[in-house]
């Protein structure tokens, strides 16, 4: 079985492919289906690992978003299919070991206490079109895919993240950390364009600043990565920020657009994503991060 380590940089091997041969379609990476969830859980699978299930889902063409472990698919009744090749996931597990004298903290009341420390590791997952159900009572769940849902509800979304929103530039669309408020240039300028009309124009870039906003010290307090490169720094940034576009597009059934200066972005991405891995997997772990600090 594949380490943590590799399996995250085997994921962003494939991603900087994905980037070249989508010319830059960053959103088309992940489907329409960006809702991975576990078969025997019911759960949603979480930071990381929700958008490395969705790539495979996409890339491998699966009907469905659905994964267990081998044992899991087997404690119901299903069975994977011979010469099935699972698909890597990562998560935190306390670690059996500990130092004595690193694991151990003062407290006043109570003298050395236990430090509590996890460590990264690697598992491995299935996909519901690699198990073969006959003998199984699991049914897959129907999902139901539209444009887009009501305005009202996205609006309703986004007031109730208290976010402050102001017009004062009209033709510019930003996040000011410093004051704390996004400016966004007014519905009614945004234009349809070849890829999408202009409701999904507007909605693409507030998701996209909304993004920028969880990284305010009152929020998720998102610290700088790379504070001794800018430009590296500013793409690392601006990825986290694209890829929680496309989580609250997604999450809206609305397809997330292209920015003018995407290309721009796609450029810094492959470049920093050649280098390092960690790159690609920490913008993506704090992009899910900003995505499940609005939507629980």
């Amino acid at each position: 079985m594949a380490t943590a380590q590799q399996t995250l940089e085997q994921f962003a091997k494939e991603v900087i492919a994905s980037m070249k041969k989508n010319n830059g379609r960053w959103e088309k990476m992940f489907g329409e289906n960006i809702n991975a969830f576990n078969s025997t859980t019911n759960n949603r699978y979480r930071g990381i690992n929700q958008l490395m299930l969705s790539f495979t889902s996409e890339c491998k063409k699966y009907k469905n978003n659905i994964w267990a472990s081998y044992k899991q698919w087997q404690s119901i009744g299903g069975q994977v299919k011979t010469g099935s090749k699972g698909t890597g996931i990562v998560f935190y597990k306390p670690s059996k070991f500990r130092n004595p004298k690193k694991d151990e903290t003062p407290n006043t009341k109570h003298g050395l206490v236990k430090t509590q420390w996890s460590v990264l590791r690697a598992s491995t997952v299935f996909n519901v079109d690699q198990v073969d159900l006959t003998n199984s009572e699991y049914k897959i769940p129907v999902v139901k895919f539209g444009k887009q849902y009501s305005i009202k509800e996205i609006d309703s979304f986004i007031k109730s993240t208290n976010v402050t929103v102001k017009h004062d530039d009209v033709n510019r669309c930003f996040y000011v950390p410093s004051k704390d408020y996004i400016n966004m240039t007014p519905k009614e300028f945004f234009k349809d364009t070849k890829d999408s009309d202009a409701t999904v124009n507007y909605y693409s870039v507030f998701f996209h600043e909304l993004t920028h906003a969880t990284g305010h010290k009152n929020r998720l307090d998102r610290k700088d990565k790379f504070d001794n490169d800018h430009t590296k720094s500013y793409a690392f940034e601006e990825l986290i920020a694209e890829t929680g576009s496309i989580l609250f597009g997604k999450h809206f059934k609305i397809e997330k657009t292209v920015r003018p200066s995407h290309a721009q972005y796609l450029n810094s991405w492959i470049k920093a994503l050649q280098n390092d891995y960690n790159f690609l997997t920490s913008a993506i772990a704090q992009a899910s991060r900003a995505f499940e600090y609005y939507v629980k």
